[in-house]
C-alpha cells in the first residue's frame, strides 16, 4: 500500500527550503568607512582614509593619502598597520633629504650596486595587481589552494645582503624609526633600503645619520613585543632556526613546517607572529594540518588570516570553553573544543551572502553541539540570515587582542 506523506513533514521541509532560498546571493558592496568595525582614526596628521571603500574578498580596499605617496591596505588589519607607519614614513623622509644622508647616498651609488634596493615607484598599482582579501576560503570543501613557498623570502633569501651587513642596518634603522623592517609599506620599503644601503656603502655610520632625527616615534608593528624585538635584533636566518624549533616543540612536522617558513608571504615577522601565536594556544592535536593549509598562503592578507584565527582561538578559549584540536577540512580551520562546540574564527571585514559563503555555511560539521563564527568585521543582514538558517551563531566585531 502506498504510504501517503506526513503533511506536517512536508511543510517542514517546504518552510526549511523557503528560509533558506529567500537568501539570494549577493555582490560585494561599496561601503562607507562608518559602516565597517574598529578602524583607526581615518584622517590624522600626514594622511587622510578615502571615505568610500570597496570590498573584495570580504575585505575593505583602502586607500591612504599620505605626505609621502598612497598607500593601499587590504583590510582593516592592514590598515591598522599602514597608518602607524605614517609617522616613521616621514621620519625616513626627513634623514633621506639631509646633506649626510644624499652625500652617503651618492657614495654608495658609486661603490656598491648591488646593495640597491628593490624601489617601487607606483605601489599602488602594484599592490592592486595582488588578489584582493580572503575571498577563495570560504567555498566548497574540495578547493585547494596552491604552494606559495619560494627561494626568495624577501630579505630573508638574500645571502648577499646579510654577508655584506646591509640587513643588519636595515634592522637597526627601522627599529630607531619604529618600523617592521620586513614591511610590504613600498614607501616605507624603499627607503629602509636605500638608508641602510647609505649607512653601508656610503661609508657613514648609522648613528651618524639617525642624528638628525627627532626620537619618539611610536611601534608600528602589528604584533607583541617579543616578536617585535626579535625582528629588530636577529637576523632572518636566526629568526627562521628559531620559528622552526618552535613549531617542532608543537609536533609540526618537518616538511610543513619547512613549507610554511619557505613561504614569501611569512616574512621574518610574520613567521614569529604565526610560531608565536601557535605556542600561546598550545594545542598540538590537528596542529599539523592547520600549519600544512597555512603554508599554502598566497598572499599577506592570507597568512594574516590564519596568524588571527590563532589569535582568536586563544580569546574564544579564554572564556572558558577550551580549544582541544583543530581541523582543516578545506581552507578555514575549525576550532573544535571542550564543550563540543565548532568555533571558526573570521578576521574578515565584511561578510556578504556570497556563493563562497552559503557553500561554507551549509558545509557539514560532524558532532557540534554548536557551531560558532567569530567575525571581526560585520556580516550584511543576507549572510546573516544565510549562517543562522543554517545552525550558525555570530558574533560580529570581534577586537583582536
Amino acid at each position: 500500500m502506498k504510504r501517503t506523506p506526513d503533511l506536517a513533514a512536508v511543510l517542514a521541509l517546504l518552510l526549511a527550503f523557503g528560509a533558506t532560498a529567500a537568501v539570494a546571493a549577493e555582490a560585494e558592496p561599496t561601503l562607507a568607512t562608518s559602516d565597517f568595525a574598529g578602524l583607526p582614526p581615518l584622517k590624522g596628521t600626514g594622511y587622510s582614509v578615502d571615505a568610500k571603500v570597496p570590498v573584495r574578498g570580504y575585505h575593505g580596499q583602502f586607500t591612504v593619502h599620505t605626505d609621502h605617496g598612497d598607500v593601499v591596505a587590504d583590510g582593516a588589519q592592514m590598515l591598522q598597520q599602514r597608518i602607524a607607519e605614517v609617522g616613521p614614513a616621514a621620519e625616513l623622509e626627513k634623514i633621506s633629504g639631509t646633506d649626510v644622508f644624499v652625500d652617503a647616498l651618492g657614495k654608495s651609488a658609486k661603490n656598491s650596486a648591488t646593495a640597491v634596493g628593490k624601489a617601487v615607484t607606483n605601489p599602488v598599482e602594484t599592490m592592486k595587481a595582488i588578489p584582493s582579501g580572503v575571498g577563495r576560503f570560504f567555498k566548497s570543501a574540495g578547493d585547494s589552494a596552491k604552494s606559495a613557498t619560494s627561494g626568495d623570502a624577501g630579505d630573508a633569501g638574500d645571502a648577499t645582503k646579510d654577508a655584506l651587513g646591509i640587513n643588519k642596518a636595515k634592522r637597526e634603522l627601522a627599529k630607531k624609526v619604529g618600523v617592521d623592517p620586513y614591511t610590504t609599506n613600498a614607501v616605507v620599503a624603499k627607503r629602509l633600503d636605500s638608508l641602510a644601503n647609505a649607512a653601508f656603502a656610503g661609508g657613514v655610520s648609522l648613528n651618524v645619520v639617525m642624528a638628525v632625527s627627532t626620537a619618539g616615534v611610536a611601534t608600528a608593528l602589528s604584533v607583541t613585543k617579543t616578536v617585535s624585538n626579535l625582528a629588530w635584533d636577529l637576523p632572518p636566518e636566526d629568526v627562521r632556526k628559531r620559528n622552526d624549533a618552535e613549531l617542532a616543540a608543537l609536533g609540526i612536522a618537518e616538511g610543513n613546517r619547512r613549507a610554511l617558513l619557505g613561504n614569501k608571504w611569512y616574512t621574518p615577522t610574520m613567521a614569529l607572529a604565526f610560531a608565536e601565536s601557535f605556542k600561546q594556544l598550545g594545542v598540538k592535536a590537528g596542529g599539523d594540518a592547520f600549519v600544512a593549509l597555512a603554508a599554502k598562503a598566497e598572499t599577506e592578507s592570507e597568512a594574516r588570516f590564519y596568524i588571527s584565527q590563532l589569535v582568536m582561538a586563544k580569546q574564544y578559549a579564554a572564556g572558558g570553553d577550551a580549544i582541544k584540536s583543530i581541523e582543516a577540512p578545506g581552507q578555514v580551520g575549525i576550532f573544535r573544543t571542550a564543550g563540543g562546540n565548532a568555533f571558526v574564527p573570521a578576521p574578515a571585514d565584511y561578510l556578504s551572502f556570497t556563493d563562497g559563503v552559503e557553500a561554507f555555511a551549509k558545509r557539514p560539521v560532524a558532532g557540534a553541539k554548536q557551531k560558532i563564527a567569530w567575525l571581526t568585521g560585520r556580516a550584511s543582514p543576507a549572510a546573516k540570515k544565510g549562517l543562522e538558517a543554517q545552525g550558525w551563531t555570530l558574533r560580529e566585531s570581534v577586537a583582536l587582542k
